[in-house]
């Protein structure tokens, strides 16, 4: 998996491109995150991070925002990573999370 992940992000990852191409009318979560965020209670604050060059839009992130209403909701986005936030970015998204972390003691 560590060996995927590296040639994924290592180079232009053609394969995951054509990948999306092929199932993107055909892919969907099992359990809809936006049909349940509503059963969230509204004290929890809620961050969610995305790459900004995922193929995975943020657009479902600032949905459940708008559902959760003055809910304390956050759509982070970093800059120069795909899906793999962690692997692109990983000093932004450490700081993030420890950000998130230190946030909600």
């Amino acid at each position: 998996m560590t060996q995927y992940i590296y040639h994924c992000n290592a180079q232009t990852p053609s394969g995951e491109v054509g990948f999306r191409a092929m199932t993107e009318t055909l892919g969907w979560a099992k359990r809809p995150m936006l049909q349940r965020v509503h059963l969230l209670p509204r004290f929890m604050p809620v961050t969610m991070v995305y790459g900004a060059c995922s193929w995975v839009e943020s657009s479902s992130g600032d949905r459940a925002a708008e559902i959760r209403g003055k809910a304390h909701t956050r759509v982070l986005l970093i800059k120069e990573a795909s899906h793999h936030v962690y692997a692109d970015q990983p000093d932004d998204f450490n700081r993030v999370v420890e950000n998130i972390c230190k946030s909600v003691d």
